[in-house]
């Protein structure tokens, strides 16, 4: 029997150790809300003692404006896992993962938090982004083109396997087709083949095969002879296959090149020459091509808009960029990155709300990163300092003047919407009191009725 108990408190205090030494903050509530237990990494994220949390309702703590929203108490009322983005009162935000655990009998035992500060990681993500900016400059004087600023974040598996795939096809010069849906980052992903490339210290041009009309697309890409049509310089000019010789050259949207284009860009593919229009003479190539398209190239195979055997000989190596809706691990990071460069752009400082980032975690985002580079831009430039949620037109809840309801409902719904906000925007009780102009028990009571298990 004294082994046994020696056991049991051998392992409980393994058990304690382990708990101790997470990474992650651990954060335990009843049922009620009240903490029962933090282990010490709580006491690092918001600068208290343990004894600061014991015994404490969450409310309070949330009142006290030491962490907003609480995850527990989203818990408690849906009863579900949830995760959220929080802020701290150190101006830190927290990834939260919490989870309930239930009885035998399906009642509610506790609340069980999981946290991880995004503050360091989105800093040092940012970090590596200028130190690879300062050797990219001295390697090479670049002209930086406004494309360039979008952040290559790998924290999903699926782009892990991705960059991993990249470092071994890079070192060869076999073609690549790079496939994913429009604003994924496949003109950077290209870019970065050809720096990771043996051809790195030679040229790296890109043409967008969409942007240009298709009388003008040949001459871009083969060159003419001078004399060659109506219109092109006395001189001729040289084409982007010719200047990209011996370095890469990137077709971005080849799927929108003219029949007539694909057939000579089939012939450069297969004789490694290239004949400017109008000329006789070939020009013998050392090029290595990076293609990428949104369009189902297959489709178009069949539908004959597009050749067989140049989207055989395309797609010899093809690699598919997920959307960022299934790599969903890199849009807090993506959004901080993209946060910071407009701020230092537009000499700005401007910062988001934890909702804000929520909102951004769980958008759909077609547009992928190009729309969320876009929209932080936006919200940059048009916003004031803090961005809350009603700044974010994606996210914006149904209007409450809707018709059907009374005069009592929508009034209702109208002060749930200036609480909500308020609150969110000042985070204590006291600070909306003063804004609406109510006192501090009325604010606290319409903050308890009208916040209480929203996400």
């Amino acid at each position: 029997m004294t082994f046994h108990t020696h056991h049991h408190e051998q392992v409980a205090e393994e058990l304690y150790d382990i708990f101790e030494s997470s990474f992650d903050e651990i954060f335990v509530t009843d049922a009620h809300g009240t903490v029962i237990m933090v282990n010490s990494a709580c006491e690092q994220y918001y600068g208290l003692s343990k004894s600061d949390f014991v015994g404490k309702h969450v409310r309070e703590l949330e009142e006290q404006g030491i962490f907003y929203p609480s995850a527990s108490l989203q818990v408690i009322e849906s009863k579900q896992a949830l995760e959220i983005v929080q802020k701290t009162d150190k101006s830190r935000y927290l990834h939260v993962r919490a989870r309930p655990i239930f009885y035998k009998n399906g009642k509610l035992k506790s609340v069980i938090s999981y946290s991880r500060d995004l503050t360091d990681l989105m800093e040092l993500s940012h970090q590596v982004d200028k130190m690879e900016q300062q050797i990219e400059f001295y390697k090479r004087e670049l002209v930086q083109t406004q494309s360039d600023i979008t952040g290559i974040i790998v924290h999903s598996d699926k782009m892990k396997k991705v960059f991993q795939f990249i470092e071994r096809v890079s070192v060869v010069d076999t073609t690549i087709l790079i496939l994913g849906e429009t604003g994924v980052g496949k003109s950077r992903i290209a870019r970065l083949m050809h720096d990771r490339s043996s051809r790195k210290t030679k040229p790296y041009y890109e043409v967008n095969c969409a942007a240009l009309p298709e009388t003008l697309i040949e001459a871009e890409l083969f060159g003419y002879e001078g004399g060659a049509f109506t219109g092109g310089l006395k001189q001729g000019k040289k084409g982007l296959i010719e200047k990209a010789n011996c370095g890469t050259l990137f077709l971005d949207e080849v799927g929108e090149l003219s029949l007539s284009a694909q057939s000579k860009l089939l012939h450069v593919l297969q004789e490694k020459k290239v004949r400017p229009i109008g000329g006789t003479k070939e020009i013998k190539l050392d090029i290595r091509i990076v293609a990428a398209t949104n369009q189902p190239l297959e489709e178009m195979v069949k539908k004959g808009t597009f050749r067989r055997d140049l989207y055989y000989r395309l797609n010899v190596i093809p690699l598919y960029i997920p959307p960022l809706r299934e790599r969903r691990e890199e849009i807090i990071p993506l959004v901080h990155h993209f946060l910071t460069v407009f701020n230092e752009r537009y000499n700005r400082n401007v910062e988001f709300s934890p909702k804000v980032f929520e909102a951004f975690l769980k958008g759909e985002w077609p547009g992928n990163i190009r729309e969320i580079e876009n929209m932080v831009e936006r919200l940059v430039v048009t916003s004031e300092r803090i961005v809350t949620i009603r700044d974010v037109p994606f996210l914006q809840q149904e209007t409450y003047t809707s018709a059907h309801l009374s005069l009592h409902q929508k009034l209702e719904e109208l002060e749930c919407r200036l609480i909500q906000e308020a609150y969110e925007e000042f985070g204590s009780s006291y600070k909306v009191a003063e804004e609406l102009g109510i006192s501090q028990s009325s604010a606290i009571r319409k903050i308890q009725k009208y916040t209480r298990g929203i996400e």
